[in-house]
């Protein structure tokens, strides 16, 4: 079972007893797409500002990861909107020469 406790932290309970975890950020069940991007919106930011990034997803079969990294038509995920941002702000920094390169990985 997975308790959220707040905003950067849940805890696990198992029959072995308790464990707390702390994130940068915990989204539960009846998170939003867009207030999922909101959270990881500033490493599209960081990207053009020269670092490496990576969105990486892990979780159990079952439980949203594909959904979250890639959404549907009506709901995007982070991927489509991350793109979307990427080139939001090529196109605000013209007098900036970017070069773009991206892979994607689902194991």
């Amino acid at each position: 079972v997975v308790e959220i406790k707040d905003e950067t932290s849940l805890r696990v309970v198992t029959s072995r007893g308790d464990k707390d975890f702390e994130f940068d950020a915990v989204f539960g069940e009846a998170s939003t797409q867009d207030q999922v991007f909101e959270d990881t919106k500033r490493l599209v930011e960081s990207c053009m500002d020269g670092f490496n990034v990576c969105l990486f997803a892990y979780g159990q079969t079952g439980s949203g990861k594909t959904f979250t990294m890639t959404g549907s038509t009506n709901m995007p995920g982070l991927t489509p909107k991350a793109i979307d941002e990427l080139f939001r702000l090529v196109d605000e920094r013209a007098h900036v020469n970017v070069r773009v390169t991206t892979y994607f990985v689902e194991l």
